[in-house]
């Protein structure tokens, strides 16, 4: 009989307060799973959140800090693996970020390190240290970077956005050749069009919806819940003997060119 239960496993989810962040933390929970939730900004909406967690009977604690300073991803670790007594062998890295939109040749120093710092740099120091913990404990553990689309092909206008995601990607896969001796599994999501974050409120969101919807072969955009459902596949026992490996959660939007319409 198939399992998903995660009860006695500490799980963290990093950017838990965006839309995908909570319904990746009350999903995991969901399934049994005691919470670490970080944020950045969002602490208000993290606090609510964890007491829907702990709602469900599970444990729950909320760390603040930028995962694109090293220090601050040790801190939050630390944290949570105190508070919880033992260490997180569950991380979900979702904490991103890709509102800098602008053509490669108008955009700034500090708009090609903040995206690469927050999607890349903070998904490999977060990813360091929950892995360093997960050894030195002698546990199995798991690793789910939650990458996109633009990773995998350019979109104009997001040459910083899609460098960081196609290098999350490339850090996937040596995670998972380092990490597998040690019995962690690493893979990756990579996400579609989900109306969340940026495009929550966005008024220019009908116009991107009359250009992506047609090329999504499931006609709507996605949910949160579209995402999380493949990360828990991943972390529970259905993902034992899969690492390494990408999952594009998009519709169908990659699988090629669909006709136009009249």
């Amino acid at each position: 009989m198939i399992s998903m239960d995660l009860t006695g496993k500490v799980a963290m989810v990093t950017g838990a307060g965006g839309g995908i962040g909570s319904a990746l933390s009350l999903d995991l929970a969901g399934l049994g799973a005691d919470m670490v939730l970080t944020c950045q900004s969002s602490r208000k909406k993290c606090e609510e959140l964890a007491k829907q967690i702990e709602a469900m009977g599970r444990k729950v604690c909320v760390v603040q800090g930028d995962i694109s300073h090293p220090e601050d991803c040790a801190r939050m670790v630390e944290e949570g693996t105190a508070y919880h007594g033992k260490p997180i062998q569950i991380l979900v890295n979702n904490a991103g970020f890709f509102y800098d939109v602008v053509p490669l040749i108008e955009m700034s120093d500090a708009q090609v390190s903040k995206t690469i710092d927050i999607n890349l740099k903070g998904t490999m120091y977060m990813s360091r240290e929950v892995c360093r913990r997960i050894v030195d404990a002698g546990l199995p553990g798991r690793v789910v970077n939650i990458s996109s689309g633009a990773g995998h092909s350019g979109r104009v206008n997001f040459s910083n956005y899609c460098a960081s995601k196609a290098g999350v990607l490339g850090l996937t896969r040596a995670m998972a050749l380092e990490l597998a001796p040690k019995h962690i599994n690493v893979n990756s999501v990579s996400v579609g069009y989900v109306e969340v974050g940026r495009w929550e409120g966005d008024e220019g969101k009908d116009a991107v919806r009359a250009n992506i919807i047609p090329r999504i072969l499931l006609r709507r955009p996605g949910e949160p819940r579209d995402i999380s459902r493949m990360v828990c596949f991943l972390v529970s026992e259905c993902g034992d003997w899969i690492t390494g490996s990408d999952f594009k959660i998009d519709g169908g939007e990659s699988c090629g060119r669909v006709p136009f319409q009249d």
